[in-house]
């Protein structure tokens, strides 16, 4: 699958901090890594499902980089403008039959971006940035996931930690009343777990994450040395740290 032809009409894309994405007509252009051939199985297994909305392998281009099909629509600009709950309703509807879908994914142990080893009982590969900076609709129906190189395992509220820590909790010092109805929408669309346990889990998987990014830092990562550029994981730290002195006036508004 190598040899893919490149043009130098490329676009930036946006999205996240970690995968310096381009655009070349209807294909992506990323960065590759030990993590690629990992992460390329599990996106030609969504393939095999009918799980939408997720972007198909090209193969490499003639500069080292993953091609792959370009997912069209709007990526809501994150801190600018909030995700309507019919928005989030469908990135929780789509999430839920990933996690479902994915389940049959082979357990045995591959090199993901942050660790090397097989999943554990009660985990799946999660996308791990399941974030809205990582998601295209159209209106208010997804269209696109997109930024699968730090995927890896984990447990299903892992990808719900991460969705809300960039939705309903982006300012963790906001308005409680519209953070709990946040986390509730979520949870309603996605079932069977509650906007508690959502929320409990928040601080835990953020903290994990800023771990990893200062172990991959540690490393060379290309990735998350761009991402201290930015102030991180300093700046999530210290939002951890917010979001705790204000978790209870927001768990005291869930309902149940």
């Amino acid at each position: 699958m190598a040899g893919v032809p490149h043009t130098d009409q490329e676009i930036p894309l946006e999205g996240g901090n970690v995968g310096g994405a381009v655009r070349v007509g209807d294909t992506v252009r990323r960065p590759t890594g030990p993590w690629t051939p990992a992460v390329h199985e599990l996106l030609d297994f969504l393939a095999t499902t009918d799980l939408p909305h997720v972007p198909r392998v090209l193969g490499v281009d003639d500069r080292g980089r993953e091609v792959l099909t370009y997912l069209p629509g709007r990526v809501v600009p994150i801190g600018v403008e909030p995700l309507t709950d019919a928005q989030v309703r469908s990135a929780m509807r789509w999430l839920r039959r990933y996690h479902d879908v994915v389940a049959g994914f082979p357990r045995d142990s591959r090199r993901w971006r942050f660790v090397e080893r097989a999943l554990e009982p009660g985990e799946i590969v999660c996308h791990h940035d399941s974030a809205m900076y990582n998601l295209a609709f159209d209106g208010d129906d997804l269209a696109g996931v997109f930024d699968w190189d730090v995927a890896g395992p984990g447990r299903p509220v892992d990808d719900l930690a991460i969705f809300a820590w960039n939705a309903p909790l982006l300012f963790p010092d906001g308005d409680p009343a519209l953070a709990a109805h946040g986390l509730t929408v979520m949870a309603e669309a996605y079932g069977d777990v509650g906007p508690g346990e959502i929320l409990d889990h928040v601080t835990v998987r953020m903290t994990d994450a800023s771990d990893r990014i200062e172990e991959g830092q540690r490393r060379g990562d290309p990735g998350m040395l761009r991402l201290g550029e930015i102030g991180e994981p300093a700046a999530t730290r210290a939002r951890v740290v917010t979001l705790l002195a204000h978790a209870p006036a927001i768990r005291a508004l869930l309902p149940g």
